[in-house]
């Protein structure tokens, strides 16, 4: 006998779904983890073959509002 204690199905819903989301989050994270070793070993295996042809830029190499560094010197105004 449960003594008049129940469990709405929404809460549990809401429950079910915040560990939904949660376990997405980790999937996705680890994803981009595995990426970036990736990219990483491949950095590194090109530096100890001294080869010094460079890797094409990705998005999380450049500049937060996509434009590219320019030296010190180099000014627009």
């Amino acid at each position: 006998m449960l003594l008049g204690w129940r469990v709405k199905s929404s809460d549990v819903k809401a429950r079910l779904d915040v560990a939904d989301d949660a376990a997405k989050r980790e999937q996705r994270l680890a994803a981009k983890l595995r990426e970036n070793l990736k990219r990483r070993k491949e950095q590194a295996r090109t530096r100890a073959a001294g080869t010094g042809k460079s890797l094409p830029e990705t998005e999380a190499d450049s500049t937060a509002d996509g434009a590219a560094l320019k030296p010190l010197g180099d000014s627009d105004s």
